[in-house]
């Protein structure tokens, strides 16, 4: 039950995180056209979303090492509720800027969050199944992922055409169609909280007290995650996944942008949304596919299979039409193989971990991914 749960309320936090994106992102597009950050939204949010990362991983290590994962999820939970007012907040006042340090504190929620929701899997269903555990996660953060941005793209476009039809084109329309459905992830917000309660609660690690240098520890644990010849080598083949997924995710938002070149008409964020999805859906079927086939044990062997098909789906993207059902097909093929590739490395790296450092350890791989 604990692990439905788990997989339930991360999965929203997932499709929370892209909501925001996507909503603050059409906004600075269309009511800040042809200022830097109307113009370069989709880089400042890609720099907001790693710099908590990089800034704070050794304390997003240390304290889901030190308290029960159950506990931080629930600390996470509530911060991501009170940012939601906050966001809520900076669109009823028209700021942009404000917007986008709201966006900037949901990556530090979304910061704490990873090392709790990763380590806490084999706490809560052992090794053997780690790799289903995995694979479902993985499956279902993209669900939530792809929700956010599809939801958050067709509802934004939606309500900015439909004040654009009745007042004409004026930046105060972006403001409008964003302030709904800010309101409304915000309310969905409330429903994680109460699942995150029934979790059962897992151990803490009291042995370790902080100190004023858990902040700067970045070295450190990255220097613990290197000593080990698993985990280095585990930590550099999934911060290459990461590396590609990024570097496609802001390519997106070009194609889009040469689509849909005039900024105050709908559709850049629809277009976006679209092929995002056409390469998320592959990840989920691939996940979910590795997710059955490893219900009885880790399938690390699946990885190098997993890299093939993404070199070949690479392939067709750069060398088919874009926006051809072949360069779509090539997308969906793309995330196919992602799912073979990361799931297994995922369940790898947590299950190789030691049970009182596992939470550090993801923490040094998620500033690897950040950096990359």
């Amino acid at each position: 039950v604990s692990l439905v749960l788990l997989l339930v309320f991360q999965t929203q936090n997932a499709f929370n995180d892209n909501f925001v994106r996507f909503v603050v992102m059409g906004l600075a597009m269309a009511a800040a056209a042809g200022s830097m950050v109307g113009d370069n939204i989709e880089f400042i949010l890609a720099t907001m979303i790693t710099t908590p990362f990089i800034l704070l991983a050794p304390v997003a290590g240390y304290l889901s090492d030190r308290f029960s994962k159950r506990d931080v999820l629930l600390g996470c939970l509530f911060l991501q509720l009170a940012l939601f007012f906050l966001l809520a907040a900076a669109v009823a006042m028209r700021s942009v800027e404000l917007a986008v340090f709201g966006f900037f504190l949901l990556a530090v929620q979304s910061t704490l969050f990873s090392p709790a929701k990763l380590g806490i899997l084999k706490e809560l269903v052992g090794s053997r199944r780690l790799g289903f555990a995995n694979g479902l996660m993985s499956m279902l953060t993209m669900v939530g992922i792809l929700a956010g941005m599809w939801v958050a793209g067709q509802w934004f476009d939606f309500l900015l055409a439909k004040y654009n039809a009745a007042n004409g084109e004026a930046p105060d329309n972006a403001w409008r169609a964003a302030l709904i459905p800010m309101l409304g992830a915000g309310a969905a917000s409330i429903f994680a909280i109460v699942l995150g309660f029934a979790v059962q609660r897992t151990p803490s690690h009291p042995d370790e007290p902080f100190s004023k240098t858990v902040p700067v520890r970045h070295f450190v644990h990255l220097r613990q995650l290197f000593a080990d010849r698993t985990l280095r080598y585990t930590a550099l083949f999934t911060t290459f996944y990461w590396f590609i997924a990024n570097f496609l995710g802001l390519e997106f938002v070009q194609f889009a942008k040469e689509l849909y070149p005039e900024a105050g008409k709908a559709g850049r964020m629809s277009a976006t949304a679209s092929m995002l999805f056409a390469i998320g859906g592959g990840l989920m079927v691939g996940s979910t596919m590795v997710s059955i086939l490893s219900r009885h044990r880790i399938r690390i062997s699946f990885a190098p299979l997993g890299g093939i098909g993404m070199a070949l789906g690479l392939f067709g993207i750069g060398s088919i039409p874009p926006a051809s059902p072949g360069w779509y097909l090539s997308l969906g093929f793309l995330g196919f193989a992602s799912g073979f590739y990361v799931v297994p490395l995922n369940a790898w790296i947590q299950d190789q971990a030691r049970d009182d450092h596992r939470a550090r350890v993801i923490s040094a791989l998620n500033l690897m991914t950040s950096f990359s």
